[in-house]
């Protein structure tokens, strides 16, 4: 008897699809010069990185003194024999993510299948008979575990597990002759049905003749439930579901992946096998084939599991890069140039892209800008901003004064229920120096004069809370020299590593600092080690008084 061995490889998966890298030499090169075997483009990876060499029938991973380390599996090494399904990581343990699959890995150096499914095809073997009950020849051939050995290279995102769950339906409806299989997937507290097949090949979906009790007793055991005659049961015979939908035999065997050295296992799913025609009869021998089979399965519906979960977490990374390019985009706006005003503005997310910004028109008559911080972090709060920002923007250069921008912005939010709302400050200087100005919930803007510090007191209510607000702007006059800083609540909210915030005492100790940079700096420094927790944005103009006859 023959063992299909294929060779040796790495997987990875990246945007582009699953790539395989077939180890077909005794030694492979990696690392970024051109012209190794594998060349990986990553700043972390070093030109020389590490060596595979083929050791016999096993392969060694071995550092080649790299800058930042080999890993296997998360851990640093200088040399490790790699296993089946290892992960390998150069440089860094967020750069490229590597699989070692190694189809052979289920076979021993002379060609035998470990000692619990070797025996069990020994005495298949040598029975050489058929069944005495179901009148159908015994399973007796490596080819009926072969698909463990083919599905451990198909770890890519969604078909993976499409093929391992529709093998592992036709071998155990082959092998216990009953009418139908389904295969349900645990999400959260639920299972959902993944897979159904009847004995024909027929795809299924799921229906109410499905034995819940069944399903729930072999959960709760943690083990295989079966029953080959229902009408020999007498507890089964007293189920409603299996009488009413005269269920003759049920297999149902929980998917576990048991934890290395530990007695502990994570259920993954569930094989579900029912017959309404007649009872099964299972040897022995095929009662432990059905066990194997679905042990196994569950070792590789765990990679695949994971594989898919890499998959889209790289999709999802992916996607929120470009849209923090998108949104880094929309906040390098170039901001005007004027002579009675000089702009600085800068804005730095504490995740990939956030919910606070920044925006300046120049009219003829004045300068409008404005700040906006809306409530919450991330995707939901990125896209809320971006849509706030082009309204704001658009309703600047239509020359709408600030409290209708602030009724309609508040309309936007309140009426369409999206769960956000925004604090934000606009402003027009004009070229006298008069400023108009209007607060919703933000913090208070800053006139920094010298050294000393005032506070814009005038305030108004947060958009999107509560319909129907009437906003109310003020006014102040600027002097030249003097600097209008407006800042987002991730600056004064920052924290210490004793608790303690940044505050308003902190920002008016810096808020004499130029250029802006060296106030976030300071920020930073403060809640040092730890990262931001909120956004930070900010927004100075410094009004000079110089006008031109251009713009008189």
């Amino acid at each position: 008897m023959t063992v299909d061995i294929e060779a040796a490889a790495l997987v990875y998966t990246d945007a582009d699809g699953e790539h395989r890298f077939a180890l077909d030499r005794p030694s492979l090169s990696i690392g970024r010069t051109p012209g190794l075997d594998l060349v990986l483009r990553d700043p972390h990876i070093s030109r020389r990185h590490a060596v595979i060499e083929k050791k016999g029938a096993e392969y060694v991973v071995i550092d080649q003194k790299s800058s930042f380390g080999t890993y296997v599996n998360e851990k640093k090494v200088e040399r490790a024999i790699l296993r089946h399904g290892d992960l390998l990581q150069f440089g860094s343990l967020d750069g490229s993510r590597l699989r070692f699959h190694f189809p052979a890995s289920q076979v021993s150096e002379k060609g035998r299948l470990p000692s619990s499914a070797t025996s069990l095809l020994t005495s298949l073997q040598g029975l050489q008979r058929r069944d005495e009950h179901a009148q159908r020849p015994a399973a007796h051939e490596l080819g009926q575990l072969n698909w463990l050995l083919s599905a451990a290279r198909q770890l890519n995102a969604g078909g993976a597990i499409d093929e391992i769950l529709t093998t592992l339906l036709e071998l155990t409806l082959q092998l216990t002759g009953v009418e139908r299989g389904f295969v349900f997937l645990k999400e959260g507290e639920e299972m959902r049905l993944a897979r159904g097949l009847n004995s024909n090949g027929r795809v299924l979906e799921e229906d109410s003749t499905v034995s819940r009790r069944a399903i729930k007793r072999a959960i709760e055991s943690e083990s295989k439930f079966s029953i080959s005659d229902t009408l020999a049961d007498n507890a089964a015979a007293a189920w409603a579901s299996v009488m009413v939908n005269r269920i003759r035999s049920i297999y149902c065997i929980p998917l576990r992946k048991r934890e290395p050295g530990s007695l502990k296992s994570t259920l993954l799913g569930l094989l579900y096998l029912d017959s309404q025609v007649a009872p099964g009869y299972l040897s022995e021998v095929d009662h432990q084939l059905l066990d194997t089979i679905s042990t196994e399965a569950a070792a590789l519906l765990h990679n695949a599991l994971l594989a898919e979960a890499e998959f889209k977490a790289r999709q999802a990374r992916e996607e929120l890069a470009v849209a923090a390019k998108i949104q880094s985009g929309l906040m390098s706006i170039a901001l005007p140039v004027l002579p009675y005003a000089e702009l600085q503005a800068r804005s730095v997310p504490c995740l990939e892209i956030g919910g606070d910004f920044f925006t300046a028109v120049a009219l003829e008559e004045c300068l409008c800008a404005g700040i906006a911080d809306v409530s919450g972090k991330g995707v939901s709060a990125a896209i809320v901003a971006a849509t706030l920002q082009g309204i704001i923007h658009a309703q600047l250069l239509a020359k709408q004064s600030l409290t209708e921008i602030a009724a309609q912005l508040n309309q936007f939010l309140y009426t369409r229920q999206v769960g956000k709302y925004a604090t934000l400050v606009l402003f027009k200087l004009y070229l006298d120096g008069r400023v108009e100005y209007l607060n919703c919930g933000h913090i208070r803007p800053l006139v920094v004069r010298g050294k000393s510090v005032e506070r814009l007191q005038e305030a108004n209510p947060i958009v999107g809370l509560l319909p129907g607000v009437a906003y109310l702007a003020a006014e102040y006059t600027m002097r030249p020299g003097d600097r209008l800083l407006i800042v987002t609540d991730g600056l004064v909210e920052a924290e210490n590593c004793a608790g303690e915030p940044f505050g308003d005492a902190g920002l008016d100790a810096v808020a004499h600092l130029e250029p802006i940079d060296g106030i976030l700096d300071r920020v930073a420094a403060y809640h040092a080690p730890h990262p931001a927790q909120d956004d930070c944005t900010l927004l100075q103009v410094r009004y000079t008084g110089e006008q031109t006859a251009t713009m008189g």
